[in-house]
């Protein structure tokens, strides 16, 4: 069984860091045996946070690889080669001269669907940060002259509601006759939805659901 010291922990986190080889691998490499790597991190908490701490470092650097990648098929890049041409020196056979050295470059237009992806990706965003910002709520009432309240304050609500986003209320008809919810028998409830309500506006007495 391997001897557990500070420099074996520092060639494992080194190893994780790299992302290069699998735990299975790296115990290989150090001789060491998977049961033992996993004993020492349920056992040993510094070990445990060593290997959390080495793991964050390499997503860390994985993300940023991603990143730069991703800016690159963004904005379009130019890419240069170069192609050198070496021949025996004439002096000293046993070196190499140079002969030759040709340069290209290449460039590549941003990526316009990588470019789709992302605008599509952040409209999304947006839509669902609209919606959760403005959620409904349900207030469940019971008695006629509650639903009567509720219908008054829609109303009052909706003028301050933007035009086009608001139902059409014909307020040249009294409140009693506004088609908007009628009362139920006794022990049956009723749902009226208020748009744009905070839970301070509902009636006192009344609870609501969202």
């Amino acid at each position: 069984m391997s001897k557990y010291t500070e420099k074996l922990v520092e060639k494992i986190v080194s190893l994780i860091e790299e992302d290069t080889y699998s735990i299975s691998e790296i115990c290989s490499i150090l001789k060491l045996s998977r049961k033992t790597f996993y004993e020492w991190k349920d056992t040993k908490p510094e070990f445990e946070k060593a290997i959390e701490k080495a793991t964050d470092r390499r997503d860390d650097k994985l993300l940023l690889i991603a990143r730069k990648s991703l800016k690159r098929k963004l904005e379009g890049y130019t890419l240069t080669e170069t192609r050198t041409t070496y021949v025996p020196d004439k002096d000293n056979p046993e070196k190499l001269a140079l002969k030759s050295q040709v340069v290209r470059q290449k460039e590549y237009a941003p990526d316009t669907h990588a470019i789709k992806l992302l605008l599509a990706g952040d409209n999304n965003r947006h839509e669902r940060a609209k919606e959760s910002s403005h959620p409904a709520l349900m207030i469940t009432v019971n008695d006629p002259k509650s639903v009567d309240y509720l219908n008054l304050l829609q109303q009052t609500l909706s003028t301050q509601i933007p035009k086009e986003k608001r139902e059409i209320i014909d307020e040249s008809k009294p409140l009693s006759e506004v088609p908007v919810i009628e009362p139920q028998p006794e022990k049956k409830s009723r749902y009226v939805t208020i748009k744009s309500v905070t839970d301070q506006m509902v009636p006192p007495g009344y609870r609501y659901r969202k």
